[in-house]
């Protein structure tokens, strides 16, 4: 592939000394070279060479300045190295001559001599600079290719030549690559505009670096570091062709993805771990009130049972009723914690049944009778005449009824109302409290969170795990849900809703 090697070489010259006053040479001069530069005053030599880029100085050294020349060139050879000397030396008037020759310049020739052939040893000297040049840029340039995986493409886009490592990794023979347009490695995830922007640089002879996925023969995927550089002709600038070097970065990004994962897993386990002692305390108070109850009341019942009947009817009910109520709180904690574990784990089976959406809504209703008249909360049905009945387990609906309503008791202010909705393709229950509202709506549903708005202990009243509960449940049974605020109550507006069309479907 030597036809996309050859790049412009640019050789630019500095002529000096007597040879600067030779206008008939430096026109001639400046056709041999890609940018020439006169000077006749040793002091500028240095600020020409800092201003601009020269790569050969050619020319003698002026008898009477050749003090002052010397030690100029000695700081040039010090500082650009690079840079190559050419100097036509007088040999009968030479002061200086061992400091002219530790300058350690190119080629020493004699002005008496060669002067009429310094045309001809300036073209010389230009050509062999840009061969030296372009062999060292070869031999660079080969180097990263053996290393690199590349093709090549005409300007449409067709493939006219790949290295091994093309081959190696793609998958594809030779044969079946050449001719083939390069959207045969084109992976279909990765969006057009993707492409659209590369050839929109590379058909304006810019370079275009990016990472892009490509696909395999085999179906499979692998990432690489692009490199696409057009090839244009010198004197039209019409490109000729492009050039795609890839390094291949799927190692690195699965590295970086693996590293990104353990990270992420170790600070999810933070989380967890921290969320997991936060729920341990709530759920332990959670348990000791309840438990606490029972202990006590069931304490009094027992120490006044010798004379139980001096204890009045009325209150014996009572604590047997709170050690009932705390009992069942209790009971209900820890069922939702071991369901939960099922759920989150795949392993809780459900139960499909038609039912009355309305008859269960009521039954749920009423087992929250008590804890609405502990909290002091008026509790409100409504539907719309409609008696609608679902295919789902009723078990699991009424549990995330029983979930969301008993939030809207413990964090509602007065009033709770419950609505039963039917539209011609959906059933709608809402549930909405007269509470402070939620302001993450969203994160609430998340394991052990709650509601940020609840700053205070007295109004941390749940366990964190409950809507969470809730989220699992309506993914497994198919409901579809929402929190948003209550506009005519102004707290929380809870929203369950399934669709007619999947249950005519089921």
């Amino acid at each position: 592939m030597e036809h996309c090697l050859h790049s412009a070489c640019h050789v630019y010259v500095l002529i000096i000394g007597e040879m600067a006053y030779d206008t008939t040479f430096v026109a001639e001069a400046k056709k041999v070279c890609d940018g020439l530069h006169v000077n006749i005053l040793p002091h500028q030599i240095p600020l020409i060479i800092k201003e601009e880029k020269i790569n050969l100085i050619f020319g003698s050294l002026s008898a009477s300045n050749e003090a002052s020349y010397v030690p100029v060139l000695e700081e040039v050879k010090a500082n650009y190295p690079l840079i190559k000397m050419i100097l036509f030396l007088q040999s009968e008037r030479l002061m200086f001559l061992d400091e002219i020759l530790s300058l350690r310049c190119e080629r020493y020739l004699s002005m008496k001599k060669e002067r009429e052939n310094a045309l001809f040893h300036l073209n010389e000297s230009v050509k062999k600079f840009t061969d030296d040049v372009f062999l060292a840029e070869r031999h660079y340039f080969q180097t990263l290719l053996d290393f690199s995986i590349v093709s090549q493409t005409d300007v449409d886009g067709n493939i006219t030549y790949v290295n091994d490592n093309f081959i190696k990794v793609c998958g594809y023979t030779e044969d079946e690559l050449l001719g083939k347009n390069h959207r045969i490695v084109r992976h279909p995830n990765t969006p057009i505009y993707v492409f659209e922007q590369m050839w929109q640089t590379i058909t304006q002879g810019k370079v275009w670096r990016g990472q892009i996925v490509n696909r395999n023969k085999n179906g499979s995927d692998f990432w690489a570091e692009t490199m696409i550089i057009p090839f244009k002709e010198k004197q039209s600038q019409k490109i000729l062709q492009y050039l795609s070097i890839r390094h291949d970065i799927t190692p690195f990004l699965e590295k970086e993805k693996l590293s990104n994962e353990i990270k992420r897993k170790a600070l999810e386990q933070e989380h967890l771990s921290d969320a997991k002692d936060a729920f341990l305390i709530l759920f332990t108070h959670e348990l000791k009130t309840p438990l606490n109850a029972i202990l006590n009341f069931a304490q009094y019942l027992y120490k006044h049972m010798p004379n139980i009947d001096d204890v009045p009817k009325e209150k014996r009910l009572y604590l047997l009723e709170q050690i009932y109520k705390s009992a069942s709180s209790m009971l209900e904690n820890v069922t939702n914690i071991l369901d939960l574990g099922k759920l989150r784990h795949d392993k809780l089976h459900y139960t499909m049944t038609l039912f009355s959406v309305k008859e269960a809504i009521l039954d749920v209703i009423e087992k929250h009778g008590a804890l609405s008249l502990e909290y002091k909360r008026r509790m409100l049905f409504k539907d719309d005449g409609n008696e609608p009945f679902i295919t789902s387990d009723e078990y699991r609906f009424k549990q995330i009824l029983s979930n969301v309503l008993s939030n809207a008791i413990k964090y509602g202010t007065f009033t709770v109302e419950v609505f039963l909705l039917v539209r011609s393709d959906v059933i709608e229950v809402v549930i909405q409290d007269d509470g402070k509202g939620i302001k993450d709506k969203e994160e609430v549903f998340e394991l052990y969170n709650k509601s940020s708005s609840a700053q205070s202990s007295r109004e941390k009243k749940g366990t964190g795990i409950g809507l969470h509960f809730v989220k699992l449940l309506c993914e497994g049974l198919n409901f579809e849900y929402q929190l948003e605020d209550s506009t005519t109550l102004g707290g929380t507006k809870f929203t369950l809703r399934k669709r007619l069309k999947e249950q005519r479907n089921d």
